[in-house]
């Protein structure tokens, strides 16, 4: 049986050069990605400007109260902010299919890759890896792989673009509420910050893990008669319960520092909500602002924690990205066979005697201490006519040896 695709105290490759390598590889669908993230971009900008028109119809219907409602502006104003949330949102789903576009190529891509590499990786590599692991890597890894693509990559420029804008627009409308709403949000930034310095190793783990667990399955179900047939039920269990705990515990720990970044962003979000009233209220008793800025600031709250959350869980899904393409890309990168030249021999058929001999025969891989055959003897004799063909064995010869016939 192999052994595991890691050690148990090897180390990962570090985060940055994961992505980097991600990215090389992605150059051949550069344009569809561009277009994709333009268009986030676009849809972004014009979820910015929609508040801001907003604002301008809470006033308008506020003055209509105290005195004649302009239905005319009103009405304009209504059909302009609907036009910006469907160009919006036509952007984002026009991105969605071409990142989904991509995501399914590059995970078609890699596998085609693997199904090549395996025919040309020496049988060194299979004795020290489980097959279940190379599956693994096949399946688990590269569907994380399309799948966190396909949802993050996109997403986290929409996001950055959405904050920042964010951050423009609620300076441009009032500097004071843009204050508060920043500083109740400040804290999200330093909880997002500590929880992706610690979940990467778990994720990492995780994936790891899974490999693993798999490698295990898979060898067990293939052998299980041999299993059956050694007693080895027992063992096998104990193994799986084993290799299942792990996968448990790291599996438990980066969902649940993954799972904080929700409920954090939300109390956020809340908190920056009672700040942005209290200041608000404070600002038009005074006559600073008008009532349509607070509804505006409510939804630039809104826009400004969302895109934090967004954040923190495309950050995530790129760590599970980077800790899956590691995985990949180190299979991808193992050392192949080399070339060997077929050697064509012609033999006479009436000199050729068929007798062939192994005697004390060791074998061992390269690199590897252990041997993996030793003293090795066996004897093929050549057709004799006392052999049976239907078994080809030919009996015992004088030295009490089993001789075979040679078909």
């Amino acid at each position: 049986m192999g052994v595991m695709g890691r050690g148990a105290g090897e180390k990962a490759k570090d985060f940055k050069s994961a992505i980097k390598r991600l990215i090389s590889e992605l150059k051949k669908y550069k344009i569809l990605i561009v277009i994709a993230l333009i268009l986030a971009v676009l849809s972004s900008i014009l979820s910015i400007f929609a508040p801001n028109q907003l604002s301008n119809l809470t006033d308008e219907i506020q003055k209509g109260l105290m005195g004649s409602m302009d239905l005319d502006k009103i009405k304009s104003i209504a059909i302009f902010l609907a036009g910006l949330y469907l160009c919006s949102a036509l952007f984002n789903f026009i991105q969605s299919i071409c990142m989904t576009h991509v995501a399914n190529k590059f995970a078609k891509r890699l596998r085609t890759s693997i199904s090549q590499k395996i025919n040309r990786l020496p049988l060194k590599y299979f004795d020290k890896h489980q097959a279940g692991d190379t599956l693994s890597r096949v399946t688990n890894d590269i569907d994380t792989i399309a799948q966190s693509m396909n949802q993050s990559l996109a997403g986290l420029v929409s996001s950055v673009t959405l904050f920042l804008g964010t951050i423009i627009m609620m300076f441009f409308t009032n500097w004071i509420m843009a204050i508060t709403a920043i500083f109740a949000s400040l804290i999200g930034f330093l909880g997002m910050i500590l929880i992706l310095k610690k979940s990467q190793k778990f994720f990492i783990a995780k994936q790891k893990e899974l490999g693993n667990l798999n490698g295990h399955i898979e060898e067990i179900y293939s052998g299980l008669n041999v299993v059956k047939a050694y007693n080895g039920k027992k063992q096998a269990n104990k193994e799986f319960d084993k290799l299942n705990q792990k996968l448990c515990d790291s599996n438990k720990k980066s969902q649940f520092l993954s799972g904080l970044m929700q409920p954090i962003m939300a109390f956020i979000g809340n908190f920056g909500y009672v700040a942005v009233c209290i200041v608000g209220a404070v600002l038009t008793i005074n006559g600073l602002i008008s009532f349509g800025v607070i509804v505006a600031f409510i939804t630039y709250v809104r826009l400004f924690t969302s895109p934090l959350s967004q954040i923190a869980q495309s950050m995530t899904q790129l760590q599970s990205v980077a800790a899956s393409s590691e995985r990949v890309f180190e299979f991808i990168d193992e050392e192949e066979m080399k070339e060997q030249k077929d050697i064509t021999m012609t033999l006479n058929k009436e000199e050729v005697q068929g007798k062939i001999e192994f005697e004390n025969v060791v074998f061992k891989y390269d690199g590897n201490d252990k041997p993996t055959i030793t003293d090795f003897t066996a004897t093929a004799m050549p057709r004799t006519k006392s052999c049976n063909s239907r078994t080809n064995r030919c009996g015992k010869d004088n030295n009490g040896k089993f001789t075979y016939e040679v078909l």
